[in-house]
C-alpha cells in the first residue's frame, strides 16, 4: 500500500491523519475478514468511478503510469480496474490476520514455484518482486508453506511502522526498515539460516538505485536484490504477482545469471526490470505504481506544459 514519506517536522494534521490511519488498520484487522466479499467488490466498484471520475493526483499518476506500462495511453475502464485492484489489496492487507492457513494458501496460486523450490533447497534464493498484486499475501503464502520470509519496507512515522511491523511479524515475516544502514548484512545473515529473502524492487526510494530501461523509459531500479544474491550466492529470481478471480497468481521468472562488476550489477537489475515489464504489462491492473515512476517523460511533460 502506499504511504506518504516521513517527514522531519510533522504537522498537526499530518499527525491527525496518521491517528486516523492507525485508528482505521487497527479497527480494519479486527473486523476485515468478516465483511462478505460481494459487498467489498461493490463498495470498490462505486469508489473507483467515483476516484476515476474526480481524477485525483495518485489517479492521474496511476493512468500516466499504466499508459507507459503498456504503451498505450489508459482508458477510463483500465484505471478503473487499477483502483479496484487497490483497493482489494487494501482490503486483503486487513483481512490477512483474520484468515487460517488454509484460507490464506487457498487464495493463492503460482506458477513456477519449482524455481523457487530448488533455489531455497540449494544456496538459498532472493525474489524481487513489484508493487503488483498484494505482496504480504505472497508473503504469508511463502511463510505458510515453510519458507520463512525476510523482507525490507519503507520507513514510515515510527507508530505507523511499529504497526506494520507487528502486522507482518504475525504473518511470519522478518522485517527491516530501508533506513537501517545493515540491511544487506542482516539479510544475507538471513539467507544463510535458510530464510527467504523477498524485496519489492520497482521503486527508488533513496535515489540510490541504478539505471535501467522500462520498455523504452529510462528509468532507476534498486540494486539490493542483485546485490544481496550476489554477495551471498543465492539465487535471484523475479516474481509478479496478479488476481485471477478470487486468487492471486505469483508467476516466478527465471533465475538471474550473476555477472561481476558495476557492469552486472546493472545487467542484474535489467533482467529483473525486463520480467516486471513483460509481465505487468500483460497484466497493468494490477500494478499499484501511484507514486511518479517514469521521472524522465513526466518531466518531458512538464517541459511541453510550459512551452504551450
Amino acid at each position: 500500500m502506499s504511504h506518504p514519506p516521513e517527514r522531519t517536522s510533522r504537522r498537526l494534521p499530518d499527525r491527525a491523519r496518521d491517528a486516523t490511519l492507525r485508528a482505521l488498520h487497527r479497527t480494519g484487522w479486527r473486523v476485515a475478514a468478516r465483511v462478505p466479499v460481494p459487498v467489498v467488490r461493490a463498495v470498490a466498484v462505486v469508489a473507483a468511478r467515483v476516484a476515476v471520475r474526480r481524477e485525483g493526483v495518485h489517479v492521474a499518476t496511476l493512468r500516466r503510469n499504466l499508459g507507459l506500462a503498456t504503451g498505450t495511453p489508459a482508458s477510463d475502464a483500465m484505471v478503473r480496474a487499477g483502483v479496484r485492484s487497490y483497493l482489494r489489496t487494501f482490503w486483503e492487507v486487513l483481512a490477512l490476520p483474520g484468515w487460517s492457513r488454509a484460507e490464506t494458501l487457498a487464495r493463492v496460486r503460482t506458477e513456477g514455484e519449482e524455481r523457487l523450490r530448488d533455489a531455497h533447497a540449494g544456496p538459498g534464493c532472493v525474489v524481487a518482486l513489484p508493487h503488483s498484486g498484494n505482496w504480504d499475501l505472497a508473503g504469508a503464502w511463502a511463510c505458510g508453506t515453510g519458507m520463512g520470509v525476510s523482507t525490507v519496507a519503507e520507513q514510515l512515522s515510527d507508530a505507523e511502522f511499529e504497526a506494520f511491523l507487528a502486522f507482518r511479524r504475525g504473518l511470519g515475516m522478518e522485517v527491516l526498515s530501508h533506513r537501517d544502514r545493515s540491511a544487506i548484512p542482516a539479510l544475507a545473515a538471513a539467507l544463510r539460516r535458510g530464510r527467504l529473502v523477498c524485496l519489492v524492487a520497482d521503486r527508488d526510494l533513496d535515489g540510490s538505485g541504478v539505471p535501467v530501461r522500462w520498455r523504452d523509459q529510462p528509468v532507476t531500479l534498486p540494486a539490493g536484490p542483485a546485490m544481496v544474491a550476489r554477495r551471498t550466492g543465492a539465487v535471484l529470481l523475479p516474481a509478479v504477482c496478479r488476481y485471477e478471480g478470487d486468487q492471486m497468481v505469483i508467476r516466478f521468472g527465471e533465475p538471474v545469471r550473476p555477472r561481476p562488476g558495476r557492469e552486472g550489477l546493472v545487467a542484474m537489475t535489467q533482467d529483473v526490470a525486463d520480467f516486471f515489464a513483460a509481465q505487468i504489462a500483460a497484466a497493468p491492473q494490477d500494478w499499484h505504481m501511484l507514486q511518479p515512476f517514469f521521472a524522465a517523460a513526466a518531466a518531458a511533460a512538464a517541459d511541453g506544459r510550459r512551452a504551450g
